[in-house]
């Protein structure tokens, strides 16, 4: 034995202390929490000795397990005598600011957590801040992403600040957290693709469709939701007015001619575009086509019955909603209305007041880069009314009649709308950020 260390043990009585449950060291005055102090008084002395030497002898009297963590280092020099084995081992733990954890007999030693009080506050983090220039999204709402992420992106008391005039962002955060800051940013901050909506609205029959190549029903599974055809894809929707009548209906066809194809039964007069809109939206955004009148109609206002014009819209609407996918599918959100003139409502003053007969369906395809769907199943009836007669005879009083003969055709044709999806790719822009 070194002769730095000197231990004299010496025991009152044999009787040993047994226990099979978890004890904690920490600041009490007894190592076993709530016990009466049974065990033997010891007499040690120490002189300049590691802490663990001192522990390790004083768990061979319990002839007890030791485990000591890293960190328990330092030394120690005391002198004990007649004093209770637990005190004994609390009094080394407080000297080297440790906490012990015992379970059976195995004594685990390992450095005491700092506890700071309630009432002391932290000095607060050093924040740093830089500029990040967006390229392509708007600067406020990636403000409104890292302020909602803080812990994520920005440190604790970190803020984003967008520059409406510059779409520039102002970011203070700690030094450390930046590299992250801006791997988000990049992230986020990339090109939307765009997408160019080619549509046609014509009126056309039945029969001219079916040399489009037009079949009603969708071939394959096109819905975003995989419904079937027949719950979705011809909806009727009634309407007060014979003269249109409206049972919304897809179908898939080879676009790549069809505006060829429409220009020659227009030729022909066997089809009537109304319409050729083109249109670009980025991924995710809205399109709104819309083709029709105006109406007015009176309104009263306020008890002195002076009454004033407005307009309501009679036009057929189509909004689109375009979705990219990875393999270039788009999803499309297609919301397609019909506001028609309605029958005309007798006022008490005598007067008029025309109606507006309202369709709406909404409905969700898939179809593939630059395909084209057509919608139909808005239909349109008039009548054609005509005389034919004989040259002269038919017009001699009373007796030409004779000589005339008047025909009556009704004639029924259907408003369709195509439209083909094509995704425009984008170049993305150099970097240019910058940090302060």
């Amino acid at each position: 034995m070194p002769g730095w260390i000197s231990i004299t043990l010496r025991m009152l009585f044999t009787a040993v202390l047994l226990s099979t449950v978890s004890v904690v060291f920490a600041g009490s005055p007894s190592v076993v929490s709530g016990e009466p102090d049974e065990s033997p008084p010891v007499s040690l002395t120490f002189q300049d000795a590691p802490v663990s030497a001192v522990l390790q002898a004083l768990a061979d009297v319990r002839r007890m397990n030791l485990v000591v963590a890293d960190g328990v280092n330092g030394k120690i020099s005391l002198r004990l005598e007649e004093v209770p084995w637990e005190q004994a081992m609390q009094i080394v733990l407080n000297a080297g600011s440790l906490e012990a954890e015992r379970e059976g007999n195995v004594i685990s030693v390992f450095p005491r957590r700092l506890e700071l009080p309630e009432d002391v506050l932290l000095p607060p983090p050093v924040l740093t801040t830089f500029s990040y220039r967006v390229r392509h999204a708007d600067a406020a709402e990636l403000a409104k992403v890292l302020n909602s992420q803080r812990g994520v992106g920005l440190s604790d008391g970190g803020s984003a600040v967008a520059d409406g005039r510059s779409n520039a962002l102002l970011i203070r955060t700690e030094e450390s957290t930046v590299p992250a800051v801006k791997v988000l940013l990049d992230e986020i901050d990339v090109p939307q693709p765009q997408v160019l909506l080619t549509a046609h609205i014509v009126t056309i029959s039945s029969e001219k469709l079916d040399e489009l190549g037009v079949k009603w029903g969708w071939g394959e599974t096109g819905l975003a939701d995989g419904a079937g055809v027949a719950s979705r894809f011809n909806i009727n929707l009634p309407v007060a007015t014979p003269a249109a009548q409206i049972g919304f209906q897809l179908a898939r066809i080879d676009g790549r001619l069809l505006g060829l194809e429409l220009s020659a039964l227009e030729a022909e007069n066997s089809v009537e575009i109304i319409a050729s809109p083109r249109l670009m939206t980025m991924s995710q955004q809205p399109a709104s086509i819309k083709q029709g009148t105006e109406i007015p109609y009176e309104v009263s206002s306020g008890s002195s019955g002076a009454t004033s014009i407005e307009f309501k819209q009679a036009v057929l609407g189509l909004e689109v909603t375009p979705r990219i996918f990875s393999d270039e599918r788009l999803e499309l959100d297609l919301q397609i209305s019909q506001n028609v003139p309605g029958k005309a409502l007798k006022k008490g003053d005598g007067g008029e007041v025309l109606t507006i007969d309202t369709q709406e369906v909404k409905t969700r395809v898939i179809v593939a880069n630059g395909e084209t769907i057509a919608l139909g199943g808005i239909f349109q009836r008039s009548r054609i009314s005509s005389r034919e007669q004989v040259p002269l005879l038919g017009d001699t009083p009373v007796l030409g009649r004779l000589f005339q003969r008047d025909s009556e055709k009704h004639v029924r044709r259907e408003l369709v709308v195509f439209i083909t999806p094509t995704i425009v790719n984008s170049r993305p822009l150099e970097a240019t950020n910058s940090t302060e």
